[in-house]
């Protein structure tokens, strides 16, 4: 969160513009950079929505995931490890996970 603060005091709060210039007119790294974390941030935002009971839920939480990054992210992971009681495939699975019960 530091870091976001301090990206904010330095660039100011408007990082649209700061993200998706250097996503199509930025330095080729960046470029690539850029564009290998918004198809992470999707396919969390995917598997976010996916996971959860309430779709209405799923979707705020995944615009979360999009908007927020790690910040949210991290704890949304943290929190559903903490449901699950360590139980990895309840992690994974969320709502799904008693069907794959059902099925085994």
């Amino acid at each position: 969160m530091s870091i976001t603060a301090y990206a904010i005091v330095q660039a100011g709060p408007n990082w649209p513009a700061i993200y998706f210039g250097d996503l199509f007119l930025g330095n080729p790294w960046r470029q690539q950079f850029n564009t290998d974390f918004l198809i992470h941030l999707f396919i969390l935002c995917s598997w976010v929505f996916w996971r959860e009971e309430s779709k209405l839920t799923g979707a705020i939480y995944g615009f979360l995931s999009i908007i927020m990054g790690g910040m949210f992210g991290f704890m949304y992971i943290l929190y559903a490890s903490y449901q699950a009681k360590g139980n990895v495939s309840k992690i994974l699975l969320g709502q799904h996970w008693h069907k794959s019960q059902k099925e085994t």
